[in-house]
């Protein structure tokens, strides 16, 4: 089966880019080990040649990016077709959705690639990108494969009547429905009115590598980070925006250090970030107790999993949090809120805690009961890592039952 995987962003040897998509990255990796002959496409925005581009913001944008039409990333191919791109907007006659899907189209053509629906299949995730590649696929006489993340289902279809619309119509149209977690697709139904079958298909984590560390492992770690060796830390990791509910583990801190001052805050935040980070932490005396660190690449984030005693994250939402699946793999005790999917993974006081979301006092008490009974963190941990390791699985444990189901069609 050639599968042809769309996803919305990935990992692109450029700042800021390197690790986009990586998730994606990573089941498609699950899915060549399964047997699949995948390939993945991205569109991008047509730019003319040097020294015409210079006459557009658009146009200078993508050119400083310079998308080959063809690049190998971690031994899977990847293409960049052109998206029809002229400017100024009045020369445009068709939309940019039109224009991505005769992108698509036309790569296949001037490729010279003969597709079929018996040996060829367009998969994409996140509902918004589906759009446009799912009308490709029916296009080109494909079935097609959907997967819904998060945000895709929970914001994307309330944005404005439009994108209900397009929600709608993909979620009824799809041929496959996929969701990383049981919620999304009950949500999905819900919002549309619908009753479509789906699969959940978890995402998956490399459990050999985010695994508890050893005690000279953790000690180097925490001195190249700069992180006390006499305090109980606290790990977050998430984008510098509210909705990952900084503001509340910072409040639910302010509280605890009238209490307690054996405890250190690693903070780490991806992304163009929303709010003063340091002014709120500065604002609550918490300074002397926090470290931020921006950028930690992916493939440095199982050291800093490893110094933690206590993973938080106090989210407004979420689909299936990556981070909470990845502490849970390294032993870690996690309190998170309960949304999204994280019940389907958590049992309440057994392997992690539950927590109500914007509920800063409930934070304050699971917080000053796990910093002070160092055995129930061990336990909730050891419980924890345990069932990311025989119920959870990796990404290629779980992309072999995604390949069934995309060989089935």
């Amino acid at each position: 089966m050639r599968v042809w995987a769309f996803p919305s962003i990935y990992p692109f040897d450029r700042p800021g880019m390197k690790w986009n998509g990586i998730f994606a990255h990573r089941q498609y990796k699950g899915l060549i080990e399964n047997g699949a002959d995948l390939k993945v496409i991205v569109p991008v925005p047509w730019h003319p040649p040097f020294p015409f581009y210079q006459l557009h913001p658009e146009w200078k944008q993508y050119a400083g990016l310079s998308y080959p039409r063809k690049r190998v990333y971690d031994g899977i191919t990847v293409y960049h077709p052109r998206i029809a791109n002229m400017r100024p907007n009045r020369l445009v006659k068709r939309s940019f959705e039109e224009r991505n899907i005769a992108a698509i189209v036309d790569f296949f053509k001037e490729q010279k690639i003969k597709l079929h629906p018996s040996t060829d299949i367009f998969y994409s995730q996140w509902t918004p990108n589906s759009v446009i590649v799912q009308k490709a696929a029916h296009r080109l006489g494909l079935k097609s494969a959907i997967l819904c993340i998060g945000d895709d289902v929970v914001l994307f279809p309330h944005e404005k009547p439009a994108t209900f619309s397009q929600f709608k119509k993909t979620w009824e149209e799809a041929d496959l429905r996929c969701v990383v977690a049981d919620y999304l697709g009950k949500a999905a139904n819900e919002t549309t009115g619908t009753h479509m079958p789906y699969d959940v298909i978890f995402m998956g984590v490399d459990y050999n590598y985010f695994k508890p560390g050893d005690e000279q492992g953790i000690t180097l770690s925490k001195q190249e980070y700069k992180i006390p060796t006499d305090k109980t830390v606290i790990l977050i990791i998430g984008t510098a925006s509210k909705r990952k509910g900084w503001i509340e583990l910072f409040d639910a801190l302010e509280e605890v250090k009238k209490h307690r001052t054996d405890f250190f805050v690693v903070g780490v935040h991806t992304g163009a970030p929303e709010f003063d980070i340091y002014g709120e932490v500065e604002k609550r005396g918490l300074t002397p107790f926090f470290r931020g660190l921006d950028g930690v690449p992916p493939g440095s984030l199982n050291k800093l999993y490893q110094t933690a005693d206590i993973f938080c994250l106090p989210s407004h939402s979420e689909g299936m949090a990556n981070v909470v699946i990845e502490a849970m793999s390294s032993g870690l005790p996690v309190i998170t809120t309960d949304v999204g999917g994280h019940s389907e993974i958590i049992n309440n006081n057994q392997n992690g805690i539950l927590i109500p979301p914007f509920d800063h006092k409930v934070l304050t008490t699971k917080l000053m009961e796990l910093l002070g009974d160092k055995k129930v963190r061990l336990q909730l941990g050891a419980a924890a890592r345990e069932f990311i390791v025989t119920k959870w699985g990796s990404f290629a444990d779980n992309s072999k039952a995604l390949y069934r189901k995309l060989c089935s069609l």
